[in-house]
């Protein structure tokens, strides 16, 4: 029995070696580097059948491709950016000297504050705030009534000042008279003298006898020089062809300050511009000198702008600049240089009569801007909104060049992006 129950089991481990060789299912293996020699094992009690492996496949080689592409991108991106920095840090002062350009300009003109000469109340308003006028318009006036009685005042001392010129004409004649009477007493008075010089001489005469008519001689030529006297006091008081009479002049002289007092109750704008800040009613009075409104004359209209002193090497008066404004987007305006500042204020203080040195720790201190005055070529091209105080921005072409066409080109797309302020 024993002997049978070993066959029976050795029979059955057989037939279990067989199907599990016929259940053994055989994986290709991908090698992408020569394996290393294995430590042999141990052989497996039961009998595996071996198949043949299937052949390695090549190593990935479009796996690598992706990478050395994506590092070629970022060195190119990073050459580019340091391009791109080196062109900005070489920009800065290649257009600091060839295209010097300036923001937060603005446009100034010249801002007048309109006064009266007289003083009174106001009678009449003539314009509204922000009014445009032409030169010579009336803006308003103030009330004449007291300014007329004193022209009609000075008129009547005039009247009074011609009416003595006119008596002292009528004396003319009469001096001349009493000149003439003056002459021939004179005459008549040498005559004696000459008789009684030589009676006295040859003792025909007592010197009581002649001494009279030695003094009425005497006296006659006193008075011939009193009647010319005379006749020049009358011709020079009735003297009115030349002007020379003192009462006339001082009576013009008066007629004319109260007439012009008068013609200026009424104030007139000094040019064409327009008027701002009107603060005036009727019935308000205003002082001689005081300000009623504020007159801007626009022919006057120049932008100025603030350039680092290093910004100024090439910039002279006269020098081609171009405007942009942030009230015009995509507008640009030709412009001149007309002036440079000759100063500014370097903030330098004094204490006790002595300088105060500069307190600055800062590592870099601000620059210094020196003001420009630059004049539009066409002030007629500007559009209305562009108002006193507008902020521009400007560009100066001292020469021609790539830097300058370059700015340029700049400048006008800054002007298109202001309009997206």
């Amino acid at each position: 029995m024993t002997q049978g129950n070993e066959m029976v089991d050795e029979k059955d481990k057989t037939t279990a070696a067989a199907s599990n060789e016929a259940n053994v299912v055989t994986m290709p293996i991908a090698r992408t580097k020569e394996a290393e020699p294995a430590a042999p094992k141990p052989a497996a009690p039961a009998i595996i059948e071996q198949t043949e492996a299937a052949p390695a496949p090549e190593p990935a080689i479009e796996a690598v491709a992706p990478a050395n592409k994506s590092r070629r991108k970022a060195r190119i991106f990073g050459l580019g950016v340091l391009v791109a920095l080196g062109a900005l840090i070489a920009w800065y002062p290649l257009s600091d000297h060839y295209a010097p350009y300036a923001t937060g300009a603005s446009i100034t003109a010249n801002v007048t504050q309109i006064a009266p000469r007289v003083a009174g109340p106001i009678q009449h308003v003539l314009i509204a705030d922000n009014a445009e006028v032409t030169a010579g318009q009336p803006l308003f006036q103030i009330d004449d009534t007291t300014f007329k009685m004193d022209v009609a005042q000075a008129q009547a001392q005039l009247d009074q000042a011609l009416n003595s010129v006119t008596a002292g004409v009528a004396a003319i004649p009469a001096a001349e008279a009493k000149l003439s009477q003056a002459k021939v007493a004179l005459i008549t008075a040498e005559q004696d003298l000459d008789r009684a010089t030589q009676l006295h001489e040859k003792g025909l005469m007592p010197i009581a006898r002649f001494t009279p008519i030695e003094a009425n001689y005497q006296t006659a030529g006193l008075n011939v020089a009193a009647a010319t006297a005379e006749l020049e006091r009358v011709k020079l008081s009735a003297s009115t062809a030349d002007g020379n009479n003192p009462n006339l002049r001082a009576a013009q002289a008066a007629l004319d300050r109260a007439q012009f007092a008068l013609v200026n109750t009424t104030i007139v704008a000094p040019a064409d511009g327009y008027v701002s800040n009107l603060s005036l009613a009727e019935g308000q009075f205003v002082a001689a000198g005081t300000p009623a409104m504020t007159f801007i004359n626009p022919a006057t209209q120049m932008v100025i702008a603030d350039l680092r002193e290093n910004q100024l090497l090439n910039v002279r008066a006269g020098d081609r600049a171009i405007v942009i404004f942030e009230a015009a987007p995509g507008q640009q305006f030709e412009a001149t240089v007309e002036s440079i500042a000759w100063g500014i204020n370097s903030g330098r203080t004094s204490v006790n009569g002595l300088a105060q040195s500069s307190n600055d720790t800062r590592w870099f201190p601000p620059a210094r801007k020196v003001p420009v005055r630059v004049t539009i070529n066409d002030m007629s091209a500007l559009p209305p909104n562009v108002r006193l105080g507008s902020e521009a921005s400007v560009l100066i072409l001292p020469d021609e060049g790539f830097v300058p066409t370059l700015a340029r080109g700049l400048l006008r797309v800054s002007s298109l992006l202001s309009g997206f302020n």
